[in-house]
């Protein structure tokens, strides 16, 4: 957890976040077991359960709800990536084997769905209410809504930006805005829950967003994945769709597999700076929201490490 060492305090936390996570992974079959342990275990930055725990800051939330809630939170995206991979074909995450690389397809879906099931194990066993509850299951429908939004624009040339921000408001944004809301929420202040979901979800629009562009900025072994990975899936995200609006020759390039000459069409038409900026663009509208969060020391902190996170080079 390098990424938030300026922050021992909430290092402190996360850790209690991961202890928890841990401690409620309990699965008969040791090989479904050690591989949910190594994926928790292998060195996420754990942004989600993160902004959780800043924003339970402005609440009376007891600490173990708190740290209830941000394992829940932790636990649904971890269930998400493994579904994803599956999907994906994808081989490595975080550097390491996925575990439907490693243990195959059975193993992970049956990994995945556990995991979704300890959500809703960690939040009866800390009495989190019905309304927590349904929150996780609409969040989880829009993810499922985001995915699905990805899978049928698939291969299509003529998609547009508004259509890949609307499919990764559910994908990726929608668990940022529910980790900044769901303590706010829990602790009835509906007003600022409301606040802190839109700062979430335009952190998560943006934190996409510098992914999609760091894809194309970083080599496979530093980022963790191949570069070209989603292009040869019909996965077009912002840098392609922007290479694609200013070059037509892209879209030939995409249907006869070029893939090499649309890496370099997409460095060479300006389509990674308006990614940049685009992402900048979230960032910005996410720290104003931030300016309008009550006066605590927290305040602050929310808002450094959402400006880190346009900084990111990893």
């Amino acid at each position: 957890m390098i990424f938030w060492t300026p922050s021992p305090y909430l290092t402190t936390q996360l850790d209690q976040v991961q202890q928890l996570m841990i401690s409620a992974i309990r699965v008969k079959n040791p090989q479904t077991q050690q591989a949910i342990l190594d994926l928790l275990t292998s060195g996420g930055k754990m942004l989600r359960p993160a902004y959780l725990l800043l924003f339970a800051e402005f609440t009376r939330l007891e600490r173990n709800k708190k740290i209830a809630l941000a394992s829940s939170i932790e636990l649904l995206h971890t269930a998400t990536l493994i579904h994803d991979d599956i999907i994906d074909k994808a081989e490595t995450r975080r550097g390491v084997p996925t575990i439907s690389h490693l243990y195959g397809t059975d193993v992970a879906v049956y990994a995945g769905d556990y995991l979704f099931v300890t959500v809703f194990k960690i939040m009866a066993q800390h009495a989190l209410d019905l309304s927590n509850l349904s929150n996780r299951i609409d969040a989880m429908e829009k993810l499922l809504d985001g995915e699905l939004g990805q899978m049928n624009l698939r291969f299509n040339t003529d998609q547009t930006i508004h259509d890949y921000i609307d499919n990764i408001s559910g994908k990726t944004a929608e668990l940022f805005a529910q980790a900044c809301a769901v303590a706010p929420f829990a602790d009835k202040q509906d007003r600022l829950a409301q606040l802190a979901y839109e700062i979430g979800l335009n952190v998560g629009i943006a934190f996409q967003i510098m992914d999609d562009f760091l894809d194309y900025t970083a080599d496979r072994h530093t980022f963790g994945k191949p570069v070209l990975a989603d292009i040869q899936q019909g996965i077009y995200s912002a840098p392609v769709l922007f290479a694609l609006a200013a070059d037509p020759q892209v879209a030939a390039l995409l249907k006869t597999k070029a893939f090499d000459d649309v890496f370099k069409a997409i460095h060479q038409s300006g389509a990674l700076e308006k990614t940049h900026q685009l992402a900048q663009t979230y960032t910005l509208k996410a720290l104003k929201l931030i300016d309008k969060l009550p006066t605590h020391p927290i305040k602050s902190d929310i808002y450094q490490m959402t400006e880190k996170l346009l900084e990111r080079h990893l």
